[in-house]
């Protein structure tokens, strides 16, 4: 049994798997920077609708970000702590790469986006691998700006909704249904993972911040 985590962004969501197969999927019930108050109690919840116990996960797969600092804290804190307590292994996943293996397959290239703040995003462009049945990156995460983006592939991701509206004309915006990440779609990177042994330390495992925050940089300053 795999669980995988998503908080990175304003909607989390959680999921098992049985092998390969969903086994379970909930949106959280708490949006934004409120997933630390209800994440242990509704994978509580979850593991008892499904007749599991917690030992019975054999593997956690979390969502590592680049997303909300706050958000990845507490996706990653859980899965690192439940995996440690239940002797599970333990997955990173890519938050951009599980935003762009929601796009249909025929769509051979995508590049996903998340908020970076500062009129900025988080970018990196992703092809569909139909050998594995996933998308791999074609290029490392950075920052852009809507003049510096790609305009080569289509573009998915939270911040589209600004992206349309700055830029109407520039961009092929994918449609909305596939801009928030999901669980499900962490848990099926993360299947791929395991087989790899790609696994994580969950001692010295930290989120994918690519740079400080906001917060962080005026503290330095002072």
């Amino acid at each position: 049994m795999l669980l995988a985590v998503e908080t990175s962004g304003t909607q989390g969501s959680i999921a098992i798997f049985d092998g390969h197969t969903l086994h379970f999927e909930r949106i959280l019930s708490t949006v934004g920077t409120r997933h630390a108050q209800t994440l242990p109690a509704e994978v509580a919840d979850a593991l008892i609708a499904c007749h599991l116990k917690p030992s019975d996960i054999r593997a956690v797969a979390v969502s590592i970000g680049p997303g909300s600092f706050t958000g990845l804290r507490v996706g990653l804190t859980f899965a690192k702590t439940f995996a440690w307590l239940n002797d599970a292994k333990l997955v990173a996943v890519d938050t951009l790469r599980a935003i762009a293996q929601q796009v249909p397959q025929e769509i051979e290239f995508v590049t996903t986006i998340v908020d970076a703040q500062r009129s900025e995003f988080f970018a990196a462009t992703y092809r569909w691998n139909s050998e594995i049945g996933l998308r791999c990156a074609i290029d490392d995460v950075r920052l852009a700006t809507i003049d510096n983006l790609p305009q080569a592939y289509p573009v998915v991701g939270p911040p589209c909704r600004k992206l349309a509206i700055a830029a109407p004309d520039r961009f092929q915006v994918l449609d909305e249904s596939l801009w928030q990440p999901h669980a499900f779609n962490v848990g099926r990177i993360g299947l791929h993972m395991l087989e790899r042994q790609e696994f994580s330390d969950p001692d010295t495992l930290e989120p994918v911040y690519i740079r400080v925050s906001y917060a962080e940089e005026k503290r330095v300053l002072r």
